[in-house]
């Protein structure tokens, strides 16, 4: 898969394997008040996953996954995405 090279790193500056499979759970559990929860998170996953490819780096900083997640989220179902960023807080700027 594409997304086997990317890094991300932590708040402590810790790297960790890129996990599609993680990701698409948190969306899921997001979703999970949808009667289509299931093919809404496959999707949803595929379309963060792309934006990601487009910052065209290895290494991504955990708080942009979560910002580009939440951002996805936030166009498509504004429930779904403040269950993910209750979820998934990022640091403050």
């Amino acid at each position: 898969a594409l997304t086997q090279g990317f890094r991300v790193q932590d708040a402590r500056g810790q790297l960790h394997p890129f996990r599609r499979d993680q990701l698409f759970l948190s969306i899921f559990e997001s979703c999970k008040h949808r009667m289509s929860a299931l093919p809404d998170a496959t999707s949803l996953t595929q379309l963060v996953i792309d934006r990601l490819l487009q910052q065209r780096s290895a290494l991504l900083k955990r708080d942009e996954v979560v910002r580009t997640c939440a951002a996805a989220l936030k166009q498509f179902d504004p429930v779904a995405a403040a269950v993910y960023v209750a979820y998934h807080p990022v640091a403050q700027k």
